[in-house]
């Protein structure tokens, strides 16, 4: 993906508008200005929207089905325990909704910013509202609602709701939100990689500041724009929603006197840690230090958050036992003929706090791949068997993990757990790489969604960045979310 190029002040991008046979429809300057504008103007109106507008618009959605559902399947009288009257039904689902929504984060900020959230934080708040409403209409008032009047009404609320949302992330995700950098070159290009490989494709590139009009930038550089205070009139030409300051920038002692006025302008003004962080999913490994583990306000010493997520793992691990049994007798088959082979295959990891533990796996390469000594894997590996591609490719040689699971050495989610010997090596050549140990590796995790296979040390670096964002932020939630993104792996790999 190239990256965008810095606007000169008093021109324009070209318009561009839906797509025609695969290639992007050019709109006259014109409209496509007024296109621009009003896209800008609809993702800012939509992510700067209070929480209250967002529960407006839930209770309008949930009054709006069960009214309907009222209307399609009017209840039936019944003797013993009546049905409740269409007002009562519209308050208890609506107290429903706006409590459920309020626990799962729904009319959070970030909700909107993303798809696998929306999704997520929407099913949550469905499966939740039904449980409650239920358990209000029937255990406290001793009546009760039809299952097609309550069916109706949480799949119309939840249709609808993601269609909303999605809307909404559609046009924040088009406004192309304006990114000026306040610091070096070298800031500036880590984030061109980034926006390279998709993750900033909400932001238009506009080139780099200094604090001073100094000369610490290159002149002849067609990305610098010179000192930040000589942008301050051209914020709204060079279309600017976001100002990234960094850490050398944050000590300058003039620092007030341009960011204020930067913060008056409509902009957003942030640390380059903070907004990496949100805008990728990731921690930069040259900010972390141990002031960093200080403030993260990590959860992994919480009682209660390890009991919960140990009782998930065992629901887990034993139902997914439960439903893939029929498949193991088949793929052992399958890795047994394929070149005459173990079925599995058995390996030491390290695992939390540094303790090694046994993994196991449906084997996928040769018997002599390695020989005693690691090796990285790389993509379209010689070493791996026809089967071994498959199961690769659809995670299944990662079933067997569910007994490590069972016995307490894994967790569902978590951080891929390494060989000791390339931990060894990796906790050289990282900074803070052995305080992933902190947690319990998992079966899947947000670096292995977010991240292809690691096959060096700086792919090993980037999936530690993805890591320490899963240490500082990890929740039920969360794991919700990266286990919902691993199915879908799952389901694309098996096409």
């Amino acid at each position: 993906m190239s990256v965008s190029a810095p606007i000169p002040i008093g021109t324009d991008r070209p318009s561009v508008g839906t797509l025609t046979a695969g290639r992007p429809l050019v709109l006259p300057h014109a409209f496509g200005a007024s296109w621009r504008r009003g896209l800008r103007m609809a993702g800012r109106a939509l992510v700067g929207l209070p929480p209250s507008s967002w529960l407006l618009v839930d209770v309008a959605l949930i009054s709006v089905g069960i009214n309907l559902a009222y209307v399609i399947f009017p209840p039936f009288p019944l003797i013993d325990t009546p049905h409740i009257a269409l007002w009562q039904a519209s308050a208890i689902f609506a107290f429903a909704v706006i409590l459920a929504s309020l626990v799962f984060g729904l009319y959070e900020r970030e909700t909107v910013m993303g798809r696998s959230r929306i999704l997520t934080r929407m099913l949550l708040t469905a499966a939740a509202t039904t449980l409650l409403a239920y358990g209000i209409i029937y255990v406290i008032m001793y009546s009760t609602v039809s299952r097609r009047v309550s069916g109706f009404t949480l799949s119309f609320f939840l249709i609808s709701g993601v269609g909303i949302r999605m809307g909404a992330w559609w046009c924040v995700h088009r406004m192309h939100r304006g990114l000026l950098v306040v610091g070096s070159r070298a800031l500036f290009q880590s984030f061109e990689r980034a926006r390279a490989e998709g993750l900033l494709n909400e932001y238009h590139l506009t080139g780099y500041a200094t604090p001073r009009s100094d000369g610490q930038g290159n002149v002849n550089d067609p990305f610098y724009l010179g000192g930040i205070e000589e942008q301050l009139a051209n914020l709204d030409r060079l279309r600017v929603t976001d100002i990234v300051v960094g850490d050398a920038a944050t000590r300058d002692a003039q620092l007030m006197q341009w960011m204020v006025p930067c913060l008056r302008a409509g902009c957003r003004v942030t640390n380059e840690a903070i907004f990496y962080e949100k805008a990728t999913g990731q921690i930069l490994v040259e900010e972390i230090t141990p002031a960093w583990f200080v403030f993260a306000d990590l959860k992994v010493h919480c009682d209660e958050h390890a009991t919960l997520k140990r009782v998930v793992d065992l629901l887990t691990a034993g139902l997914g036992l439960l439903l893939t049994a029929p498949l193991w007798p088949l793929l052992a088959l399958a890795t047994r003929l394929g070149d005459g082979g173990p079925v599995f295959y058995c390996q030491q990891r390290v695992g939390q706090h540094g303790k090694p533990f046994t993994l196991y796996k449906f084997r996928t390469m040769r018997t002599d791949a390695e020989n005693g000594k690691s090796v990285w894997c790389a993509p379209n590996d010689p070493r791996v068997t026809r089967v071994g591609r498959f199961l690769r490719r659809t995670r299944l040689d990662e079933l067997p993990q569910l007994y490590n699971v069972l016995r307490g050495d894994m967790s569902i989610v978590g951080p891929r757990p390494e060989r000791p010997d390339i931990v060894a090596e990796l906790c050289q050549a990282l900074p803070y790489y052995s305080e992933r140990h902190l947690v319990k590796p998992g079966l899947t995790g947000w670096a292995q969604i977010s991240f292809r296979y690691g096959s060096s040390v700086e792919d090993a670096k980037r999936k530690l960045q993805f890591d320490l964002y899963y240490l500082k932020h990890m929740s039920l939630e969360l794991d919700l979310i990266i286990l919902f993104r691993t199915l879908g792996t799952f389901l694309r790999g098996a096409c």
